[in-house]
């Protein structure tokens, strides 16, 4: 297999309240960074987008060409748009990070007269406000941009994890998420039993069910077949 260039996000993002607060989730980035780590080596070009970087083994770290650091949605954005759209494309793009799925509009807190008023949360909200109310927007779903607008042609893995579904639920509902991105590969899980097994669906539908422990090198080994496919092919 000859050296392929490789992006890979991981981590989680977080949706600024005021300077100091924040919302998250419960994902640290350890799936992402061990498949960075795992195609980095086996000596591809490896670039790894993550929110963790301490979470990086100094082997893994020295064998990773890059490492972009983001806090917010907006920081993975741009980052993600960066690399995508590089003049030098990427042959695999694996996005596993756990995106915010809403980010703040305004902050407002109730009057005397229960009216709810915005408050300036450029800095530090004071804590002597007995109630605060967020108004939360959607974001942009990044994995549905890379194809277009950002024009991506290399091979794409997208991430969904769902929360108590059955397999057969969690496998449809994964299939059609993969179509919607256009992506090759779909990994899929449910959080009740995500330490210990994920599905890996193919573009033709095909799910195979692994350890959580060897998501890296069987996802390695399924993308290797799909280029050497896609090779022959050409």
């Amino acid at each position: 297999m000859k050296c392929l260039r490789v992006l890979v996000t991981a981590g989680a993002t977080q949706v600024p309240i005021d300077q100091v607060r924040a919302i998250s989730n419960i994902f640290r980035g350890r799936t992402g960074t061990l498949i960075a780590q795992y195609f980095a080596n086996k000596f591809h070009d490896v670039t790894l987008i993550t929110s963790n970087v301490g979470i990086l083994t100094h082997s893994g770290r020295r064998n990773i060409r890059r490492v972009v650091e983001y806090r917010t949605f907006d920081d993975l954005l741009e980052a993600m748009r960066q690399e995508v759209c590089d003049p030098i494309p990427y042959d695999i793009v694996i996005h596993s990070a756990a995106v915010s799925d809403y980010k703040l509009s305004e902050v407002w807190v109730k009057d005397k007269d229960g009216q709810l008023l915005p408050i300036d949360n450029s800095g530090k909200i004071s804590s002597d406000n007995s109630d605060l109310y967020l108004h939360l927007i959607q974001t942009e779903k990044i994995i549905n941009l890379i194809r277009q607008p950002w024009s991506f042609e290399g091979l794409l893995v997208k991430f969904k994890l769902q929360v108590g579904l059955s397999d057969k639920e969690l496998l449809a509902i994964a299939r059609k998420s993969r179509r919607v991105s256009e992506a090759d590969f779909i990994v899929a899980n449910c959080l009740e039993w995500s330490n210990r097994r994920v599905f890996i669906i193919n573009s033709h539908g095909r799910a195979i069910e692994v350890s959580r422990d060897d998501l890296a090198s069987e996802l390695y080994s399924q993308i290797c077949k799909k280029l050497r496919a896609k090779k022959q092919g050409a």
